[in-house]
């Protein structure tokens, strides 16, 4: 499932706003628009839930939303985690596949 963690601005129509809830992705992705010498406005929001806000030009937007998938991507978790349940099921998945293309080829 992909997190899209975009919005407009509430007040300034050529600004997309990029929200992190944790600090460790906030600072990754601080550090690639850093590297990437994208202009970029944070704010955080002390009185509430400690969101961490980016404002963006929509100039940069195309750039600056790889750069997000990149950081989701970076601290996603594998959707197996278990590395030998995760090749038990590749290799589970082969031998399903070639009884039923054996099925296929014999019953012509």
């Amino acid at each position: 499932m992909i997190f899209v963690n975009i919005n407009e601005h509430p007040t300034k129509s050529n600004i997309k706003v990029f929200y992190y809830k944790d600090i460790e992705h906030a600072n990754y992705f601080e550090n690639l628009l850093k590297t990437s010498k994208v202009n970029y406005e944070k704010q955080i929001d002390e009185d509430g839930d400690q969101t961490i806000y980016f404002g963006i030009n929509k100039s940069d937007f195309e750039q600056v939303k790889r750069l997000n998938y990149l950081t989701i991507g970076h601290f996603r978790k594998p959707f197996i985690p278990d590395v030998y349940l995760r090749y038990f099921v590749i290799f589970l998945s082969i031998i399903i596949l070639t009884i039923a293309f054996i099925g296929a080829w014999l019953s012509k």
